[in-house]
């Protein structure tokens, strides 16, 4: 199953001058845990436990690592598509090309709604014909004075080492077991994604796909299985999802709601198969989804439902 470009972007928002801002170079540079960039976070941010990057708690702000198996044209066009943005809550700002690391890219500020909060973000976009690595810092409006310059003078000290070899899974919090033919295949941020025999893109709309992440902020839910039928409703690359049943679940001691539902692939007319498992932990959860064409349907429902029980926390 192809990854749109929506679908990227999707995964993402789940979630100039720099003369004055208080970065000391390369004093904190170290690389991300999980990725392949290299920068400096202001001092008192630190490291983030939820997703690949930094966080200060204190002011609601973070910078986050995403680096995408998608060409850098694609996945930039997006930041320029007014009704993509306008779902979101979102809007461009300022954008401007940057050379940065040896590589031409896009530093864009935007203004997104979320949560009750005006949010401001500075993103920084470099990459080629194969992949992209997007750098999010994130700060509530009323913060801008204190946080907005210093946060990006810290994006604007990248470095990507495409040749570093790291470990998918390291710095994450769950644990999950390959079942089937779903080998794990790429991490997008802290989510995930298992495809037929580990190929990516794969190439047949009736192949199966699993991924799983955890909620990258704490999010207060007033009503656990609504919000669970909501996040199937959202799958951007599926369309007339109806729900065929919703049941609660208990998994490494977590209670949440599986969900089994149906659609239609977006580009291509195809029955789908949709799948989804959230569990839920005080203001976190984890979102587990698979997808596959009707295809062989039973057995790779009976696959997702596989994996999803070998789900264990590791902090």
């Amino acid at each position: 199953m192809k990854i749109l470009k929506s679908f990227l972007i999707f995964i993402l928002f789940i979630f100039n001058s720099c003369s004055n801002a208080q970065v000391s170079p390369k004093q904190n540079e170290a690389f991300v845990g999980g990725t392949r960039i290299k920068l400096t976070p202001p001092a008192d941010f630190t490291p983030a436990s939820q997703f690949s990057g930094y966080q200060l708690e204190s002011r609601g702000s973070s910078i986050m690592i995403t680096e995408i198996p998608g060409p850098f044209a694609e996945t930039s066009a997006g930041f320029s598509n007014p009704s993509e943005l306008k779902k979101r809550n979102m809007s461009v700002l300022n954008k401007q090309e940057v050379k940065l690391d040896g590589q031409t890219g896009l530093l864009l500020k935007v203004e997104q709604k979320a949560y009750e909060t005006d949010f401001l973000k500075w993103l920084l976009v470099l990459g080629d014909e194969k992949e992209t690595v997007i750098i999010t810092a994130t700060f509530p409006n009323m913060y801008e004075a204190e946080l907005s310059e210093k946060l990006k003078a810290s994006i604007l000290t990248t470095t990507w080492d495409r040749k570093k070899s790291i470990i998918p899974t390291e710095g994450l919090s769950f644990t999950i077991e390959e079942k089937g033919e779903l080998k794990l295949s790429k991490r997008v941020s802290n989510m995930l994604m298992f495809t037929k025999d580990g190929i990516f893109p794969s190439k047949d709309v009736n192949d199966p796909l699993f991924i799983i992440g955890q909620s990258i902020s704490k999010t207060a839910i007033p009503d656990n299985e609504e919000y669970a039928k909501a996040r199937v409703l959202q799958i951007s690359q599926v369309k007339d999802i109806k729900i065929e049943q919703s049941d609660k679940i208990t998994v490494d001691n977590l209670n949440g709601y599986e969900i089994v539902a149906n659609g239609k692939d977006t580009k291509s007319g195809q029955p789908m198969l949709i799948y989804q498992v959230i569990l839920f932990e005080e203001q976190n959860y984890f979102l587990m989804q698979g997808l596959a064409g009707n295809e062989n349907r039973q057995a790779n429902l009976e696959v997702f439902k596989q994996m999803a029980r070998t789900f264990k926390r590791t902090a």
